[in-house]
């Protein structure tokens, strides 16, 4: 929804439904938009006077909140059109945490009441649900991250096989033969019609007489394209310059693959480790000949040291109530560069422009101003351990035991239909469909005492190591090399605002650091820091959740290489 979506209307009494099925959910029957509309149905509509307005449904991922019905629910929701909006379970309205909950709130300060059939006496409109609301978008999201790993483990292991899990290079085809049901054998062998291309542009660089621009004019001159159609070299017909594609060819080039090898750095799957199983196009000795080769001919280019740029994607301008994202420039004058960060846009007619030096040299000393004091540590662990407390202890234990006990029940019942069927109180096919219904009921209460049964203790390591270096992160940044700053400042900080004359005026940070400022500057302003404990708990209860679910991924990733610096 756009941010310039008003309210124009008190709401028009009438429910509204939302369903999703996202692609890997299509197969699946318990998440069908049948199973979906069934169960608000049965647990939200009927028990309720309010009339139907319309459904919405979207077949696409929640992690993204490009979903057309999804954003057309949003806008008809601020302009009034419905009362209710009815869910079948909070990861329906999206796995990303922090958009779906920044949407969620918008709907409830228009007056709109969000209802979930698997929970119907949840009322997210109220502190308590709102809170229970939260905690089922961050599973959501926690989701999301499990099943990236899966995959990603699932990736690894093709890879240590010798197989190639992505798509294959040109001159290589992906081939494919189904199993059985859903399960496919999937390889990759070279293509005959292209690789010819490949082994002549390797022919031509072994000779040690051709460059990567002279190959390309060359692989153009016999009349050889690239696999979608496009020339080796060409004549810009707008400037009249010649151009090549040596960058693509220089790719290819450098790549093992056509010499038979796995390479993987994202899964540290170095050169000469792992054989893959598809056929070679060039030998392992003319690989590395033609490495040899390529470094002589760069070796022998002039070239000026390009600078670091320490702020890139982090700076924006902040012009007359606007921002504009300022990027990274070098241009050329008299002989020398001059590295500049720019904004593309053109605010009142011209670019701004601010010489990197300028900014960079100054961010040291900024950010002593948003290190957190080591005093407070102690009140700010109070405040995040008394806010995890809460979350495990709401109704917690009554609910797992009201599951627990229908789950016995339903046990119970699976053997009653057993019992009915041996007797021939009933047929198969009642029997079929009942088992059906019963399987549904089973997996739905498994599902919930799952969710309840989450352990949140894992959390507490990331704030720990978050508040950490959130109280050294200047003393760090002293002592890192330039990469590494970079990097610091990209895990803390979402962005950086300066002004018109290039002084920083405001910045934003990255969960869960958010959280832990927001939980500073309040036993800031409070003259008694163990009243502030329950107030903080209460008043950063949204970043709390952004905390929780938003950033422990990354922030785990990287920690270890920056706080072994301090």
């Amino acid at each position: 929804m756009s941010k310039h979506d008003e309210i124009t209307a008190t709401p028009v009494a009438g429910w509204a439904i939302y369903l999703r099925v996202s692609d890997e959910d299509k197969q699946t029957p318990e998440r069908s938009f049948a199973m979906q509309r069934q169960r608000i149905d049965e647990n939200l509509l009927r028990r309720s006077d309010v009339p139907l307005h319309r459904e919405y449904c979207d077949l696409l991922t929640g992690t993204s909140p490009k979903r057309a019905d999804y954003q057309e629910m949003l806008a008809d929701g601020a302009r009034g059109k419905f009362s209710h909006l009815a869910l079948y379970r909070a990861d329906r309205f999206g796995r990303d945490a922090v958009e779906g909950l920044q949407a969620a709130t918008k709907l409830i300060s228009s007056g709109i009441k969000i209802r979930v059939a698997h929970m119907p006496s949840l009322c997210p409109e109220t502190p308590d649900g709102f809170f229970m609301f939260m905690l089922q978008m961050g599973m959501a999201q926690r989701e999301v991250e499990i099943l990236r790993e899966r995959t990603a483990d699932g990736m690894e292991t093709k890879l240590r096989e010798g197989g190639w899990p992505s798509l294959a290079p040109m001159g290589y085809l992906n081939k494919e033969i189904l199993v059985k049901s859903n399960k496919y054998h999937r390889w990759v062998e070279i293509d005959p019609s292209y690789s010819p291309v490949i082994r002549l542009a390797w022919d031509l660089l072994l000779t040690g007489n051709y460059t990567l621009k002279q190959i390309c004019e060359e692989l153009g001159r016999q009349g050889y394209t690239r696999m979608d159609g496009k020339p080796w070299a060409w004549t810009d017909s707008k400037t009249g310059e010649r151009r090549n594609a040596r960058s693509i060819l220089g790719r290819i080039l450098h790549n093992p693959f056509f010499a038979g090898w796995v390479v993987s750095p994202r899964f540290g799957i170095a050169y000469g480790e792992i054989r893959g199983t598809w056929e070679p196009i060039v030998s392992s000795e003319e690989f590395e000949r033609g490495l040899e080769i390529l470094r002589d001919h760069d070796r022998e280019k002039s070239r000026h040291k390009r600078h670091f740029y320490l702020l890139r994607k982090l700076l924006w301008l902040q012009l007359e109530g606007k921002l504009y994202r300022m990027y990274a420039s070098m241009p050329r004058g008299r002989s020398q560069y001059y590295p500049y960060y720019l904004t593309h846009a053109k605010p009142n007619g011209k670019q701004i422009h601010f010489a990197c030096k300028k900014i960079d040299e100054a961010i040291g000393e900024w950010l002593h101003g948003i290190t957190v004091d080591p005093a407070v540590l102690t009140q700010i662990r109070k405040v995040y351990k008394l806010q995890i407390a809460v979350t495990r202890n709401v109704d917690r234990e009554e609910k797992i035991g009201r599951l627990q006990k229908r789950i016995r029940s339903l046990r119970d019942e699976e053997l009653r239909l057993g019992r009915m069927v041996l007797l021939g109180q009933i047929g198969e096919e009642t029997y079929d469909q009942l088992r059906a219904e019963w399987k549904e009921k089973v997996y739905q209460a498994e599902m919930d005492l799952k969710d309840l049964e989450q352990d949140i203790e894992r959390f507490l390591d990331d704030l720990d190591v978050a508040l950490l270096l959130l109280s050294q992160v200047s003393t760090l940044f002293a002592r890192l090399d330039e990469t590494r700053r970079a990097l610091l400042l990209q895990i803390v900080l979402k962005r950086i605002i300066v002004n018109a004359l290039g002084e920083i005026i405001d910045y934003e940070l990255h969960s869960p650091f958010a959280y832990l400022r927001s939980i500073t500057l309040d036993l800031r302003t409070s003259p008694d820091g163990s009243e502030q404990v329950s107030s903080g708990a209460l008043g950063t209860s949204g970043l709390f959740c952004d905390a929780l679910f938003n950033n422990g991924v990354r922030l785990r990733l990287r920690r270890r290489n920056l706080l072994r610096h301090r």
